[in-house]
């Protein structure tokens, strides 16, 4: 019901526009648009009659007013208005819908007391006229006022001398020149860099002030002050060292700025920044994953979900964070847009855990291996943008690079991006595992010519159970169907890439994991099957064929962790290895357990016996790493931020969380 009434708003304004408007407009005087004159604008200012003041910005931010003017021949500035012949309006609402499917069309729109901003046929209207399955889309690029659609891309054209000033033209040199201006608490944005801490730390260390830093264009500071733990500190510059956040006990704390500044165009910028979470942490849980999906732009509640699982553990933070998909709103997002706006923000919630990504069906797919790539955790350089190989706690990279990392040597996670299940054809696209099915079998091929008890870790956005005929899969709050969804939800050759894994998981006797999240907008409850329940997988979904196997392996929800969008409530998945057995908690990030499941470990680990110099060089690593800190300096033979001791720091207190995990069982409440 919640995800109908958020798409029943959008639609019923949109009809609204499409009806209503044009009736009105059939009445005494149809709206036109018309140019008032610039009274008083200096430096990037606009100051009204009543004394409201605006400042110029590049680019629109959702739902934020805006005034918009042009420039006549003599280059004076003219403010676009809209008028019914008896008063006009030049306060424009700019509006992208994002809360939509990722194959949903880009609509974003400026509208004024009614009238919306359009392009029909080449021609500037006064009301809405998309057809719901195209691209309508308002940006301001430049200097000109752009418009997409499905006739193409046209420009704002002015002419003061025509009898309609305000036209529409395809010719970009026609462009009329428009200045944007606004009045929010956000202006222009001009954080390149967000802060973030290089690592967590070790309660009790004697770790130096961490050190945060935004990174700022070629513009003019005006203007920044620093908040830690939402109280103000006396740094006015780009780097603040957080003297207040030293010998403190284990928890999270935050960081964040607010940056006023202008440029030589008169363009003035004002922006918060992420709030960069500082980690103070007892150790860290051996083997342990913290993972989610689903986060839908609420960053926020990685920080807490971090929180959260300190809570349970008292004080001691994951081995490894999977990040699995749909980290954005709307309609599938742009590598570059990904990669500079909103991967920045998630880091800096991560407060320097170690974590790799997985894309979903919102998400830039090559954005999120580069992103893992980047993390340096055992994936390949260029990780291809299917996915693959993620991380490998063995590996070399995690003991050169990693930090909380280092204590998941049992682990090894292989992510499948949504991408890779994407087959175009003439007639549009489909969703099959085809050819994820040779990815996947190649990579547990690999890992069982290696294999030494590790945990094996499948992560994807997407399941491979049939949506509405799986029992466990139906909400007790609203009734699922059979087969309920579209194709991108039951994907084709499901049951076979299940299949494959079962396989392995039973040739060789591997403990495996199936991680999946993006189900939240059917309704979905939170699936967990372990080794002897049954799995019902689609083999396609144009005729509903699909069949039942015994699983070998287990398959669970990553949880849903965004809190506005279908069934999605705060939810993620902390798994970790528990004696003989692994623990599977699906927690709220606000706090609690909602479900508790233990699945049996077919083997120990048993890590590789190291070279002698090897293990020496890990030995002075240790006792060398406390002295880092999340400034960026280092200690000798160590990278800053490695906490090497945390393993040992963390295992009486994980003694007592395993006992306490015993004695709660299988009791908990049920999500």
């Amino acid at each position: 019901m919640r995800r109908a009434r958020q798409f029943a708003f959008p639609v019923l304004v949109l009809l609204l526009f499409c009806i209503c408007l044009p009736l009105s407009a059939s009445s005494a005087v149809q709206p036109y648009y018309t140019a008032i004159a610039v009274n008083n604008e200096k430096d990037g200012i606009l100051t009204l009659e009543n004394g409201d003041t605006w400042y110029r910005v590049r680019e629109f931010q959702d739902d934020a007013d805006y005034i918009l003017t042009v420039k006549d021949n003599a280059g004076a500035q003219k403010i676009l208005a809209v008028s019914n012949g008896e008063s006009s309006r030049y306060i424009w609402n700019y509006y992208r819908y994002s809360m939509t499917t990722s194959t949903a069309p880009r609509i974003a729109l400026l509208s004024a007391s009614g009238c919306v901003l359009s392009v029909c046929d080449g021609r500037l209207m006064t009301y809405f006229t998309g057809s719901g399955d195209d691209d309508r889309a308002w940006s301001h690029e430049d200097t000109a006022l752009c418009f997409r659609g499905s006739e193409g891309v046209w420009y704002l054209k002015y002419d003061a001398a025509a009898d309609e000033p305000f036209t529409v033209t395809a010719d970009r040199s026609e462009a009329a020149e428009v200045i944007v201006y606004s009045r929010y608490a956000t202006l222009a944005r001009c954080i390149v860099r967000q802060p973030a801490a290089a690592s967590y730390v070790i309660e009790g260390s004697g770790y130096p002030a961490p050190v945060f830093s935004v990174g700022l264009p070629d513009v003019t500071l005006d203007s920044i002050r620093w908040f830690a733990d939402g109280e103000e500190q006396h740094c006015r510059s780009t780097e603040f060292t957080a003297e207040c956040l030293t010998d403190r006990q284990a928890g999270i704390h935050s960081v964040r700025c607010i940056v006023e500044a202008h440029d030589s165009d008169g363009v003035h910028y004002r922006e918060q920044s992420a709030d960069a979470a500082f980690v103070i942490a007892k150790g860290v849980v051996p083997d342990s994953i913290m993972t989610f999906s689903d986060v839908h732009e609420e960053y926020g509640l990685i920080t807490d979900a971090i929180g959260t699982v300190m809570q349970q553990t008292g004080g001691y933070i994951p081995s490894l964070v999977i990040c699995s998909g749909d980290f954005v709103n709307g309609p599938t997002a742009e590598k570059d847009t990904e990669l500079n706006r909103y991967f920045p923000q998630m880091i800096s919630h991560l407060g320097g855990l170690d974590a790799v990504f997985v894309a979903g069906n919102h998400d830039s797919a090559e954005a999120a291996s580069v992103m893992t790539s980047a993390a340096g955790l055992g994936a390949a350089a260029q990780l291809p943008a299917e996915g693959g190989l993620i991380f490998r706690g063995e590996s070399d990279a995690v003991s050169q690079h990693g930090r909380n990392s280092r204590a998941a040597k049992g682990i090894v996670a292989y992510g499948i991006n949504f991408d890779a299940a994407l087959q175009k054809t003439d007639g549009g696209f489909y969703y099959t595992y085809e050819n994820v099915i040779r990815g996947v079998d190649s990579f547990l091929k690999k890992t069982a010519g290696q294999y030494h008890g590790e945990l094996v870790v499948i992560s994807a956005h997407s399941g491979m159970h049939v949506i509405g005929q799986q029992p466990e899969s139906v909400n007790l709050y609203s009734q699922l169907y059979p087969w309920q969804g579209e194709n991108a939800y039951n994907i084709d050759l499901s049951y076979e890439l299940a299949q494959t894994i079962n396989r392995y998981a039973e040739q060789y006797d591997m403990d495996i994991l199936y991680l999946f999240g993006h189900d939240h907008s059917r309704g979905e409850t939170e699936l967990f099957l372990t080794d002897g329940d049954t799995l019902i997988g689609p083999h396609h979904y144009s005729d509903r064929s699909c069949d039942a196997m015994t699983l070998h392996f287990t398959y669970a929800h990553a949880g849903y962790l965004s809190s506005v969008i279908g069934s999605a409530v705060k939810q993620f998945a902390f798994i970790f290895r528990n004696g003989d057995s692994f623990s599977y908690d699906l927690l709220r990030s606000e706090g609690g357990v909602v479900r508790h499941e233990e699945f049996r470990a077919k083997h120990p680990y048993e890590e590789p016996a190291p070279a002698e110099t090897e293990a020496a060089s890990e030995t002075d690593a240790a006792q060398t790493a406390v002295q880092t800190a999340v400034s960026g300096t280092k200690a000798a033979g160590a990278d800053a931020g490695d906490e090497m001791p945390a393993l040992t720091i963390a295992l009486p207190a994980l003694a007592v969380l395993l006992l306490s995990r015993k004695r709660r069982g299988h009791d908990a409440a049920a999500g």
